[in-house]
Order: C-alpha cells, then sequence, then structure tokens
C-alpha cells in the first residue's frame, strides 16, 4: 500500500476520534468542576488514546518519504504537539489518583450528612415522645411517622413503646450504614480498577508518544533542516505524465552548443543549433 493512503487513513482515524471525544461531552468547562467530572474527562481521554496513538503512527510512518506539499502545516503542527500530548497523558496519572480520593472523600462527606440528619430527626422524635404518658398519645404521635418500622401491640405500656422506638431508630440507623457500606465497597472496586485501567492506558501512550517524537527529531537531525522546512519537502516522486508533460514544453537540446563553446570552437558536424 503506498505511504499516503496510509497516511490518509491516519488522518481519518484522527478525526473519527476526536469526533467520538466531543460528542461524548469528555472535553468541556463543566468537566474541570467536580472530581467526578474531572474523572469522567480523564477516562475518556483514555478511552481516546488508541486512536491518536494508531493515527499519529499511521501519519509518521516512514519519516518524510512520498510525503504531499499540502501535509506540511498539519503535520509540523502535529509534531510540535507531540510534547505536550506526552507531558499531559503522565500528568493524568497523578491527577486521575488525587480525584479518586477526592471522589471517595465526597462521597463519604455526603454520608455523613444524611447519618447526622437521620440521628437529629432521631433525637427530635425521642424528645417529642418522652414528656407523653398514655400509650394513646405515643402511638398517634409515631403514625405521624410512617417509615418507622414499629411493632405495637395494643397492651404495651407508654414505656414499652418508647424502648421499643428507640430500637427501632438505632436498626433504622445500622440498616443505613450497612447500605451505605455495600454501595460504598462497590464503588471503590470499581473506581480503583479503572482508574488503574486509565492510569496504564496514559503510561502507554505517554511512551508511545514520546518514541514517536524522538523518532521524529532523529531523522529531522539527520536532515541538518529545521522542522517546518523538512516537513514542507514534496519528496513524492512525479508522475510519469507529468514528467513527459513537461518535457514536451522545452526543445530536446535546452542550451545550444553555441551558447556555451568556448571563442574560435567550432560545431561539430550535423549539429542544428544556430549562432546567436
Amino acid at each position: 500500500m503506498p505511504l499516503f493512503q496510509l497516511r490518509l487513513a491516519g488522518y481519518g482515524l484522527l478525526v473519527i476520534g476526536l469526533i467520538n471525544l466531543l460528542l461524548r461531552g469528555a472535553i468541556s468547562p463543566a468537566s474541570f468542576s467536580s472530581a467526578p467530572a474531572r474523572l469522567t474527562m480523564a477516562h475518556g481521554l483514555a478511552s481516546f488514546a488508541p486512536w491518536l496513538l494508531l493515527s499519529l503512527a499511521l501519519i509518521f510512518v516512514q519519516g518524510n518519504r512520498q510525503r504531499r506539499t499540502r501535509e506540511t502545516l498539519p503535520v509540523t503542527l502535529l509534531h510540535r504537539l507531540l510534547l505536550p500530548l506526552v507531558v499531559g497523558y503522565l500528568l493524568l496519572v497523578p491527577l486521575m489518583v488525587r480525584d479518586a480520593f477526592g471522589y471517595n472523600s465526597a462521597a463519604q462527606g455526603q454520608f455523613e450528612q444524611q447519618l447526622a440528619l437521620y440521628r437529629s430527626g432521631s433525637s427530635q422524635l425521642q424528645d417529642k415522645i418522652r414528656p407523653l404518658r398514655t400509650p394513646l398519645d405515643v402511638a398517634r404521635t409515631l403514625q405521624q411517622y410512617p417509615n418507622i418500622s414499629l411493632v405495637a401491640d395494643p397492651a404495651d405500656s407508654a414505656d414499652l413503646l418508647k424502648r421499643k422506638l428507640a430500637e427501632a431508630l438505632r436498626n433504622g440507623e445500622a440498616q443505613l450504614r450497612g447500605r451505605y457500606d455495600d454501595v460504598s465497597r462497590q464503588r471503590n472496586q470499581g473506581l480503583a480498577q479503572r482508574t488503574l485501567e486509565s492510569s496504564l492506558v496514559c503510561l502507554v501512550v505517554a511512551a508511545g508518544l514520546a518514541v514517536l517524537r524522538l523518532q521524529n527529531l532523529s531523522l529531522i537531525e539527520a536532515s541538518g533542516k529545521p522542522v517546518s522546512f523538512y516537513f514542507g519537502n514534496d519528496l513524492l516522486p512525479e508522475h510519469a505524465k507529468r514528467r513527459r508533460r513537461r518535457a514536451s514544453n522545452y526543445p530536446e537540446e535546452a542550451f545550444p552548443n553555441a551558447w556555451i563553446m568556448a571563442e574560435g570552437e567550432e560545431e561539430p558536424e550535423g549539429s542544428n543549433a544556430h549562432r546567436s
């Protein structure tokens, strides 16, 4: 396959990857607002890494051989972006780890707030029924809180109902904490697995881009030309028809012998040249 077709496939893959990245909303001003949003953006960039690495490898395949002049600007720009991309993907690793811990701390803080609200409500309810003396008054007050799971008997005394209520509130707090522990365990496992996976992908793509940049730099240094001039060369061989068309615009002998003969030197016999 000609090199230009491989490079054309590289440009196509790069554009497709960018479209997927932008349409998924991985990069937007809202992506920097919170730890979960930043994690989503980092995972999106990690998912974009295979597209980026493969497309750039195809674009820079075989150095500057058979490259078209029209590629000068995009190829020069992509080459200069290699170093920022390497640094960016390396920085994603500690940023993802930091945001993973931050996300876990934020979730823990939300649970502590919910638990504090539950304890505050439980305390207010117990303060409300403490002065009540009859089972009927206690039962009427508890009817205002249908979410409380309390097994009451008509023969229960007021003190017994109060003890049952305290036990039900303690059980409710234990259930709330148990549900949070289950959700937290699942969240931490998924978060750790995805962060590790994205971190390894970022390290691999950073290494690949670094090697690709070093390869470009070695070729550019060997040419002894600046970056823009190196990628600005049109090294694609001319098409045979184009060469024949250009040759037909000139006489078979571009410079008559009479123009370059030394003074006093005779033309060879059979020459068609005319003296000026």
